[in-house]
């Protein structure tokens, strides 16, 4: 059940916003005391309030956001809930419903008239022997017939609408909360209790965590029931006491859950948390409870206490979502990025989409502060990003919202955060460049950030500004650039904070073109519907797609050695005087009418086809030998995945490659080991 729209009016620094959510996993990021986590509460406060999972559920939530007081829970404290006590406060909730789930609301219908009954009587608390004389009095009978009328008409709008509206309304003058359609909100709880109580649809991480160390009581049974369900909504900051406890529970719990285990922390230490591995699972040599982490580098292995709270409160978010958030189901994750090196949270907001959101269909809403997650976010065409600017402006930032991208950086504070979080910036030039040195060279570019400019014009153009600026004495940090080749060479020059290299191939994949990472994953059934027999059939598929693309360098150079690229007007002439404007473009067309006559008495169509013959016979036995640094790398992967060789998104297959290449150690990936240091810390060229 994922949340569509949200409307909040007077509630706590919120005044009034209207948000639909379109996508899986929805950003929120704006500067501090804005109203971010005010969001996410509203969202809790309306569900916890007008569907509990639990009988506590409504005055715990109240409790801890302070809306309420431990001693008189049934009064709302209005200067803790509005900024403008003397109006009312509501949160407007709409929720789409899966397919499966009004099946299992279908299912579940016989057992909830009784609820609805004893919420029209007054009676949604009452204990199980104030229930059954009510319920089986003639009085009981009849509100009975009256509920699943009400039920089946409900059942029957929903199928058609997709759609369970939680809304609450706060009135402080005359001190009511009140939700519009009790049926509706009982449908939502009566889904949400039909679960087992170790999965939940809904479930809030607070920000704060405060996470325990030392020996910690591991409780089974009832006991542990009862906190599971509570830490879900009502309760959140319970999560974080229980990283120990859901670790043994689980052990204990399923029949195979240490090797379920295995795989979730081996997931997030191949994915985030990189470099960390888990070790045996067990009660240590003086008696108490140990979970083990290694230190791969250097095989040291500790305590998972020795871990800082940034990764302890890391592991244990994502180890609870991928066993406690049932399929369909949603999050609410504040600051997640709290505690964590920046190069760990570009990760994270991958990690989640790609782990939780995309396999378990889970909906995620997360408040950062983070340039990281935001440039993540605004770079996945999967995810939403939304800026907080006030109490009354929740806007969507798409790619080409630039003015609002800037503004929302500035008010996070990030160009000045840069310089203390980064050692320096690396711009790259292709549109998966990035992606592909953070897969495969982490080691050597986490403490940099990494972005793409999205061309050689770019490139060249800020290094050109850069470098300017400097010899102004403007502080500008470190930069390095690591560019194409492109067929065409650079003859830009380093300086002291601005540093470049250019690849000696065409193009940074043309170092992932490596026959037996290929031939392997060909036959991974996920990447590639038609694998390769062998290396060779690889190598040599990979040569004949390259050899095609000689046509066009072919047919290019010999455009060039005609002059042809040259037929351009200069649009400088405009700028002078008409008249010699006139007279500046009328020699151009001059020049171009000698030209066009020079070529026509040599016969023109004779002459392009023997130089472009000449030209592609010469090329093409440079390109028989060096077929791999000439080609087009990106053209030719998307040869192979035109062919079946590889399929999907061609970023995930290229991650991969990249992965192999560091695991296998490849001549390719140490040549760009080597690139890169030189590059980062090698002297100027």
């Amino acid at each position: 059940m994922h949340l569509r729209k949200l409307r909040i009016t007077n509630f706590r620094a919120i005044e009034e916003i209207d948000v639909e959510f379109e996508k899986l996993t929805n950003v929120i990021i704006g500067p501090n005391a804005v109203g971010k986590t005010t969001i996410l509460e509203a969202i809790r406060l309306a569900k916890s309030v007008l569907a509990p999972r639990t009988t506590s559920e409504t005055v715990q939530t109240l409790i801890s956001l302070g809306l309420a007081s431990p001693h008189i829970p049934q009064s709302i404290q209005a200067s803790a809930a509005a900024s403008d006590t003397a109006k009312s406060t509501s949160v407007r909730c709409t929720f789409r419903v899966e397919d499966s789930e009004i099946s299992t609301i279908e299912a579940l219908k016989p057992t909830i008239p009784p609820r609805v009954a004893l919420h029209n009587a007054g009676l949604a608390q009452a204990t199980v022997a104030q229930a059954m004389p009510y319920l089986q009095s003639p009085q009981g009978r009849a509100a009975l017939s009256h509920a699943s009328e009400q039920i089946a008409s409900e059942i029957a709008k929903l199928s058609a609408t997709k759609e369970i509206h939680l809304n609450l309304n706060i009135d402080y003058a005359s001190g009511t909360v009140s939700g519009e359609n009790p049926t509706q909100q009982i449908l939502y709880a009566t889904l949400e209790q039909s679960l087992d109580p170790t999965r939940t649809i809904f479930s809030y991480f607070p920000a704060d965590r405060a996470m325990p160390i030392g020996e910690q009581p591991v409780q089974l049974g009832m006991a542990d029931t009862n906190q599971q369900l509570e830490s879900y909504n009502s309760q959140p900051q319970l999560k974080y006491n229980r990283l120990k406890n859901m670790i043994f529970s689980t052990i204990i719990g399923h029949p195979e859950g240490r090797i379920l285990l295995s795989e979730q922390f081996r997931l997030i230490f191949d994915r985030v948390l990189k470099g960390r591995a888990l070790g045996n699972i067990g009660v240590n040599s003086i008696g108490m409870l140990s979970i083990p982490i290694i230190d791969v580098d250097s095989q040291r292995q500790f305590d998972i206490d020795g871990l800082s709270s940034g990764e302890k409160g890391l592991i244990l978010t994502t180890l609870l979502i991928a066993q406690s958030i049932a399929d369909n189901g949603m999050i609410l994750l504040d600051e997640p990025e709290l505690h964590l090196n920046p190069a760990v949270c570009h990760d994270l907001l991958q990690f989640l989409v790609e782990e939780f959101s995309l396999k378990k269909n889970m909906q995620s809403i997360i408040c950062s502060h983070s340039a990281e997650i935001l440039a993540g976010a605004l770079d996945r065409n999967d995810c939403a990003l939304y800026h907080l600017r006030n109490g009354r402006t929740l806007a969507r930032v798409r790619q080409q919202d630039q003015g609002e991208i800037r503004d929302a950086l500035r008010r996070l504070g990030s160009s000045e955060s840069e310089a203390l979080l980064y050692k320096g910036t690396i711009s790259v030039e292709g549109i998966h460049d990035a992606e592909i040195l953070r897969s495969g060279f982490d080691d050597i570019v986490r403490r940099y950030k990494v972005k793409q400019l999205g061309g050689r014009s770019q490139i060249e153009s800020d290094i050109k500004e850069l470098q300017a600026a400097e010899c102004r004495g403007d502080e500008i940090g470190l930069h390095y650039f690591l560019f194409d080749h492109d067929g065409k060479p650079s003859n830009l020059r380093d300086s002291l904070l601005v540093k470049m290299r250019q690849l000696q191939r065409y193009c940074l994949e043309n170092y992932l073109l490596d026959a037996e990472i290929l031939t392997d994953i060909s036959r991974d059934k996920e990447l590639s519907d038609s694998p390769f027999s062998n290396l060779t059939e690889t190598t040599n598929t990979m040569k004949k797609h390259a050899i095609s693309q000689l046509e066009v360098v072919a047919a290019r150079s010999v455009f060039r050695e005609l002059g042809l690229e040259n037929i351009c007007f200069d649009m400088k002439a405009i700028d002078k005087a008409p008249r010699a404007a006139a007279d500046a473009i009328w020699s151009r067309i001059e020049i171009f009418e000698n030209s066009f006559r020079d070529l026509r008495t040599k016969g023109f169509a004779e002459l392009y086809a023997k130089m472009y013959d000449g030209k592609f016979e010469e090329l093409k036995a440079l390109w028989d030998d060096d077929w791999r640094n000439l080609c087009n790398g990106k053209l030719l992967l998307e040869e192979l995945r035109k062919a079946g060789h590889i399929k999907g998104d061609l970023l995930r297959v290229k991650r991969r490659i990249a992965s192999e290449m560091r695991l296998r150690g490849t001549d390719s990936y140490n040549t760009l080991v080597g690139i890169l240091n030189d590059l980062l810390i090698g002297k100027p060229s």
